[in-house]
C-alpha cells in the first residue's frame, strides 16, 4: 500500500474515470473493474477524492473573504471544521483545519516577536500590528484578539504553580521603608516626585513613592526597593562613620535604580511568557502524540476487521463451492445407482422370460410325448 506516498496523475486519471463511470463508491473494486492496478488502499481513495479530485473544490490560497469568514466560524463554532466547511463553499474541513493551524502559529510568533521589541516607556508602547493584512478581517480582529490571548492559558494555567503566576502590575513597584523618625528632632519632610512612568490611571495616590532627607543626628535609615510584592531588594544604609551630607540617594540615581528594576520586570514578564508558551507547546504536542497514536489504533483495528470480513468471506464462498460439489456427486451417484438398478430389472425380466419359454417348452414336450405313448398303446392293444 502507498499510503504515505505521493499521488500520481495516472493515479489521479485513474480514480476520475472510475467515478465517472462507477460513481464514489465501493472503493476496493477499482482494480478489479477497471483492469488497472492501484496500490491504494479504500480509504486512501475515498480521502484523495473528497479532498481533492472532487468537482467544485478550490486549489490554491484562501482569498481574505474567505479569511475573514473562517476566522468569524471559528470563534463562532469552535474546530468543528465539518460545520464550517459546510458555509465556506468550495473548501473541505483538512483544508480549512490546515489553514487554521498555520494562521495561529504565525500570530503567535508574532505576539513573542512583538513583546520582544516592546520598549522601555510602559506609558506609550508600540501599536500591535494588524492579525493579517487584508481589510476584510479587520472587522473580527478584535474577537480573534481574544481567542489568541486565552487560547494558550486555559491549558498552561492547571500546570501552574501560584508562585509561578504572573505578578500584579497595578502593585507598587517601588517603595521606600522609612523608620518612624521622632518628630521633636526632624525637620519638615521633603518629597520627591517619582517619574512620570510610575503614576498609572486611578491609582496616583497608592502608587506615588515618596523620599525625604534629613540632617539630624539620629541613626541613618534604611532604603529598600520592592520589585514585587514578594522580593524587596535592600540598599545599605549609609554608615556613621562615612559621613554623607543626604541620607539617600540622589533623585537622578534613584531613577536609574527604578529604570533598572524595570527591565528587570520586564525580563521577568518575558520570562515567564516564554515558560507559559513552551508549556502550552509541549501539552500540545502530547495531545498531538495520543490523537496520532489513537488514530493508528483505530486504522489498525480497521484494517484487521477487514481483513477477518474478507477470510470469513472467503470461508462462505468455500464452503459454498464444496458443498455445492459434493450435492453433485451425490446426484451423480444416485442417477447411477437408478441406472444400474434399472438394467438389473431388465436383466431379470429377460431371465424370467427365458425361463418361462422353456418350462413352456418342457410341458409341451411332455405332453406331446404322452400323447404319442398312448397312441402307440391303444394300437397295440388293437
Amino acid at each position: 500500500m502507498k499510503e504515505r506516498q505521493r499521488w500520481q496523475p495516472e493515479e489521479d486519471a485513474l480514480l476520475r474515470d472510475y467515478v465517472n463511470q462507477y460513481g464514489p463508491r465501493e472503493w476496493n473494486l477499482i482494480s478489479h473493474r477497471m483492469s488497472k492496478p492501484l496500490d491504494r488502499d479504500p480509504k486512501s481513495c475515498l480521502e484523495r477524492w473528497k479532498n481533492y479530485l472532487k468537482p467544485g473544490i478550490k486549489k490554491g490560497s484562501l482569498t481574505p473573504q474567505e479569511q475573514a469568514l473562517v476566522i468569524s466560524l471559528q470563534a463562532k463554532y469552535g474546530n468543528k471544521w465539518k460545520k464550517i466547511a459546510a458555509e465556506v463553499p468550495g473548501r473541505t474541513a483538512k483544508r480549512l483545519g490546515k489553514w487554521w493551524e498555520v494562521f495561529k502559529e504565525k500570530q503567535i510568533k508574532q505576539q513573542i516577536q512583538n513583546s520582544k521589541k516592546t520598549g522601555s516607556s510602559a506609558s506609550n508602547p508600540p501599536p500591535t500590528p494588524p492579525l493579517v493584512s487584508a481589510s476584510p478581517e479587520k472587522a473580527v480582529q478584535g474577537a480573534y484578539d481574544h481567542i489568541l490571548e486565552t487560547f494558550a492559558e486555559k491549558y498552561v494555567q492547571p500546570y501552574l504553580k501560584p508562585t509561578e503566576r504572573m505578578p500584579n502590575l497595578n502593585s507598587p513597584i517601588l517603595s521606600l521603608g522609612v523608620p518612624e523618625p521622632d518628630p521633636s528632632i526632624t525637620p519638615p519632610m521633603v518629597t520627591v516626585p517619582l517619574p512620570p512612568w510610575m503614576s498609572h490611571t486611578g491609582n496616583n495616590t497608592n502608587n506615588t513613592a515618596s523620599s525625604s532627607s534629613s540632617k539630624s543626628t539620629t541613626p541613618s535609615p534604611s532604603v529598600s526597593l520592592t520589585l514585587s510584592p514578594s522580593e524587596p531588594v535592600v540598599v545599605d544604609p549609609v554608615h556613621s562613620d562615612h559621613p554623607h551630607p543626604s541620607r539617600f540617594f540622589p533623585v537622578q540615581q534613584m531613577g536609574t535604580l527604578v529604570q533598572y528594576c524595570k527591565e528587570v520586570e520586564e525580563a521577568k514578564q518575558t520570562w515567564v511568557q516564554h515558560k507559559k508558551e513552551a508549556t502550552w507547546r509541549l501539552n500540545r504536542l502530547e495531545q498531538q502524540l495520543e490523537a496520532e497514536k489513537n488514530r493508528k489504533r483505530r486504522e489498525k483495528t480497521e484494517e484487521i476487521e477487514a481483513k477477518i470480513r474478507c477470510l470469513r468471506e472467503e470461508e462462505t464462498v468455500a464452503l459454498g463451492r464444496m458443498e455445492n460439489e459434493y450435492r453433485e456427486q451425490l446426484n451423480a451417484l444416485q442417477r447411477d445407482a437408478d441406472g444400474k438398478e434399472v438394467k438389473l430389472m431388465e436383466t431379470w425380466s429377460n431371465k424370467q422370460m427365458k425361463l418361462s419359454k422353456l418350462v413352456e417348452q418342457i410341458n409341451g414336450g411332455l405332453i406331446h410325448q404322452h400323447m404319442i405313448s398312448g397312441s402307440n398303446h391303444h394300437h397295440g392293444l388293437s
